[in-house]
């Protein structure tokens, strides 16, 4: 009988293997007997500890080895509320590219999903949207009326998503080394910019 502490391990070892199957792969190599061979574990396993396919992919989805927790990018609400809206905002996108930064196979996996409609992408797209929701619920968004913050958070994510998979790609991306602190730091001054500009014109 497997002790406590070894079926842990095993579970780490099967959520683990579903992100670099994923990574190397893509969906249509990812299932039970692909998973398996990676963790070098037999199948049964994983549908005793999980399941199916599904459960063991948004057992994944909710690591933070893939994923930030709302804490990675918010932290505490109540410094938030002093800092209003457009700070809140640069600070959010601030640790979110640093959070990013640091999970190169999470990239990866947003790379394939740019080219992927299955299922398997649409549930980890829905646990990063209901991680940034929980998110901004804990910031102070009160902001004029006349500002499309939805629109505004869409193309910021956007743009910077595209950038953090380009980083993973090639070095360059234009005249940006995405592989250098200081261009993303470049980059942060131009966030900050563009939100000082939409608000702040909108709040005149």
């Amino acid at each position: 009988m497997k002790s406590k502490k070894d079926k842990e391990q095993t579970r780490k070892r099967i959520i683990e293997a579903v992100g670099h199957v994923l990574a190397r792969d893509g969906a249509k190599g990812l299932g039970i007997n692909s998973i398996a061979k990676q963790a070098e574990v037999d199948k049964v396993l994983i549908y005793r500890y999980f399941g199916g396919l599904p459960e063991v992919i948004k057992a994944f989805g909710i690591t933070e080895k893939y994923w930030p927790n709302p804490e990675e990018l918010v932290g505490d609400p109540e410094q938030w509320e002093k800092l209003g809206i457009q700070l809140s905002l640069h600070r959010f996108f601030k640790n979110y590219i640093r959070a990013m930064r640091s999970r190169p196979l999470t990239l990866e996996i947003m790379a394939w999903e740019q080219v992927s409609t299955s299922k398997e992408a649409a549930c980890l797209e829905d646990i990063r949207i209901r991680t940034a929701l929980e998110c901004f619920e804990r910031m102070s968004l009160e902001v004029n009326e006349d500002v499309d913050l939805t629109t505004l958070i869409v193309m910021m994510f956007s743009a910077i998503n595209a950038l953090l998979v380009k980083s993973i790609k090639t070095n360059s991306y234009g005249s940006l080394d995405l592989s250098e602190d200081k261009a993303w730091k470049r980059i942060d001054a131009v966030v900050a910019g563009m939100l000082k500009g939409v608000i702040a014109a909108k709040e005149l």
